[in-house]
């Protein structure tokens, strides 16, 4: 899998280059396309498009924040929105959102949704955490600053979803509610699907309560695995490795462990590519995970 590409982020410029200092030639959008994370797993799957997005220091107003969310710069949220959708090839007028809440609610977006949640007070398909399509030009998207994103890909439909797992939503089964949506709305066989973990906040520096030891550790065993598995003891309590957990999650549902791509990335620890909740407080900005299908009709590569 990839992460992050190595263009240099400087000082000293703003306005019109978003405070990028530039080489001759290079354009803002050249600058985000290298900063977008991406799957190698699921650049072998045709006629998709995806990527998330990330922190670039002086990039807009508030350092590539795609949240709309007060008290961030909304105006700016949208000029950054196109940025990104532009760097990663998508059409960022045709993107869908959802209301997060930290549950297990999957909705499915019709091509009647693209646009809804895309640029300020468009409304948005729904509350949720996960969003699925088979609907080509409808650009899924869920917002993270901590919470693991993670995307799928069924090749053969084809059809996509982007879902939004914090501990509530992974304790829950978001992922495996997701996988069975996409099984029960398209046929999709989990076998089949690819997944992708974004960057999220690692188990060196995820600590949490008893209370999220315990939700997690009353599943007992996931896809034959203790449940510990998530779970490292500290000298103070314990961190939880939600993407271990949603590893686990996504195999309980039927996809196969080498069609799951996991980015190294903690949120926390690499802040400066990355919004942090909780390394940089409530107030920090938000990245986006994105996902489209852009063609019909096409299959190959992953077997």
């Amino acid at each position: 899998m990839t992460g992050l590409g190595s263009t240099a982020i400087g000082p000293g410029r703003t306005a019109a280059d978003g405070g990028l200092d530039l080489e001759q030639g290079t354009s803002p959008v050249d600058v985000l396309a290298t900063r977008l994370a991406r799957s190698e797993l699921l650049r072998q799957v045709p006629g998709v498009a995806h990527g998330v997005t990330g922190r670039v220091p002086s990039m807009g107003t508030a350092e590539g924040n795609v949240g709309y969310s007060p008290p961030r710069d909304a105006a700016d949220a949208w000029g950054m929105r196109r940025r990104w959708c532009q760097a990663a090839g998508l059409n960022a007028d045709l993107l869908a959102t959802v209301g997060q809440v930290h549950g297990v609610e999957v909705l499915q977006a019709d091509g009647k949704d693209a646009g809804r949640g895309a640029r300020p007070g468009s409304g948005r398909v729904g509350l949720g955490d996960a969003l699925i399509t088979d609907q080509p030009g409808v650009v899924l998207m869920t917002l993270h600053a901590d919470c693991l994103p993670v995307l799928l890909v069924d090749p053969d439909r084809p059809a996509v979803a982007a879902v939004h797992a914090g501990w509530r939503g992974t304790v829950a089964g978001i992922v495996g509610r997701a996988v069975r949506a996409m099984t029960d709305a398209f046929g999709s066989h989990p076998g089949r699907l690819v997944a992708f973990m974004g960057p999220g906040i690692g188990p060196c520096c995820y600590e949490v309560g008893p209370e999220v030891v315990g939700a997690w550790m009353e599943r007992g065993e996931v896809a034959g695995t203790d449940a510990r598995w998530a779970i490292r003891a500290t000298t103070t309590g314990a961190t939880f490795d939600l993407k271990r957990a949603n590893t686990l999650l996504l195999r309980e549902a039927g996809v196969v462990e080498e069609h799951i791509d996991v980015h190294p990335d903690c949120t926390r620890c690499q802040g400066n590519h990355w919004f942090s909740h909780r390394g940089q407080g409530a107030d920090t900005g938000r990245f986006g995970a994105m996902i489209s299908i852009t063609a019909s009709g096409t299959s190959r590569g992953i077997s």
